[in-house]
């Protein structure tokens, strides 16, 4: 369980190999890098050192199974519930926020009668990875982390799946006052909105012209309709993936807390876990249609396909090039959001209204960028090869932009909590 027991960095006597209690840790042995994601060649050796002679087919057909070659490589959210259907026989090894962690250190003698250590929550001492019953963070595990991936699914306490429509006055009072909180009333505008003459991506118009016809930006925003997302599948991804980060972020030097739209912090989050500060866990805003935001909160974002919405693209282009390349943007200003959301009629009220997404996110050790030097395969390297998890495009300290977005280049950091509709009035 510590930090330095990764391949490459212990040496073994002939004959003997490293002994894994949890996915966790046979997951961070072969991550060398520590980057939170395994490439090719480091998940076969990891099947190697688990497997006795496995042939090339079942090497690579693991590896597609795992998602490895749709995303490039296999992150712990993946591989967790990957490898308790192969099976690989051991418990997840994850705590979710909260959860108290007792102490598992176990002493088995001949001599002496066995030792079982009875302190049922971990409590650090200062400078120190020790707790004060005297063994370290590693062995204390919560009862989550001693189960299976499937546990971790029946945490979300929901009476049933999928979208279900908000009825209770304090949540939709609550995100109201969201949408309020996060409306930008000045220096709002950005060619994304888009011109008043051609529209967004209009044929034969330049930023000159969106610029000097720039469609009006709402005063504000009504709800109209509201939906949590009851997805567990996505959520229990969601749940490792922020407790495999919250551990690296809390290796010194812990991560730097930053702070992203405060305004969303005190939303009741219907039973769920609390936002955790520690990894910089954020609720942000993302704008869609109607029918992509209901395919999201089915089976969650796709960054293969930013730039193909609302998006600015150069004249003749499907597909617009992202500022901070492939991966998913969010804005914590609702304002910007509504930039990218597509007007339809609801039949109910029968009024125009659009679709945005309130999504929880995990931003880890975020990557800030604050001027126009950006360079986004770098970016991305600094994810899967590197110690970041996300990117905040600070546009506004030094560059005077009126918006900043953070970028999310793994999925499984984002959770789809409510699905709004909403009215723009002007």
């Amino acid at each position: 369980g510590d930090r330095s027991y990764r391949r490459g960095l212990v040496v073994f006597p002939e004959g003997q190999a490293p002994h894994f209690g949890t996915l966790w840790q046979l997951f961070c042995y072969f991550d060398q890098e520590e980057s939170g994601h395994l490439k090719k060649e480091d998940f076969e050796r990891l099947l190697r050192g688990r497997l006795q002679a496995p042939d090339d087919g079942l090497l690579e057909s693991s590896w597609w199974d795992a998602g490895g070659e749709s995303n490039g490589s296999v992150n712990f959210a993946r591989f967790a519930p990957w490898a308790e259907a192969f099976p690989l026989g051991l418990p997840v090894g994850l705590d979710l926020t909260g959860e108290s962690r007792p102490c598992r250190c176990q002493v088995h003698s001949n001599a002496e009668p066995d030792f079982f250590c009875n302190c049922t929550d971990y409590t650090s001492i200062e400078d120190s990875i020790l707790c004060q019953c005297g063994h370290k963070a590693s062995m204390h595990r919560s009862e989550a982390s001693q189960g299976s991936f499937a546990n971790l699914v029946q945490q979300a306490a929901w009476a049933s799946e999928g979208l279900v429509e908000v009825t209770e006055e304090d949540t939709l009072q609550s995100l109201q006052e969201m949408l309020d909180d996060t409306h930008k009333a000045t220096d709002n505008w950005t060619r994304d909105r888009g011109c008043s003459i051609h529209g967004v991506n209009g044929t034969g118009c330049s930023l000159a012209c969106a610029f000097k016809n720039q469609v009006a930006v709402p005063k504000g925003y009504t709800l109209r309709k509201v939906y949590r997302n009851q997805n567990r599948s996505v959520w229990a991804r969601y749940c490792i993936a922020r407790s495999f980060i919250a551990k690296e972020c809390a290796r010194p030097p812990a991560a730097e807390r930053r702070e992203v739209a405060p305004e969303t912090e005190l939303l009741d989050s219907g039973g769920l876990a609390p936002l955790d500060e520690a990894c910089n866990e954020w609720r942000l805003f993302h704008g869609t249609t109607h029918e992509a935001a209901r395919d999201i909160c089915s089976a969650n974002f796709r960054p293969t396909l930013a730039g193909s919405g609302a998006t600015w693209k150069a004249a003749g282009d499907e597909r617009g090039a992202p500022l901070y390349g492939l991966g998913v943007y969010f804005a914590e200003k609702s304002t910007k959001a509504d930039e990218y959301a597509a007007p339809f009629l609801d039949a109910e009220w029968g009024l125009e209204v659009n679709a945005m997404l309130v999504v929880r996110c995990v931003g880890g050790r975020t990557n800030a960028v604050t001027t126009n030097d950006i360079e986004p395969e770098s970016l991305r390297r600094t994810i899967f090869d590197g110690p970041n998890h996300s990117v905040l495009g600070d546009r506004v300290s030094s560059l005077r932009k009126p918006y900043r977005e953070v970028v999310i280049y793994d999925r499984d950091q984002c959770f789809p909590e409510f699905l709004l509709i909403y009215e723009r009035y002007y």
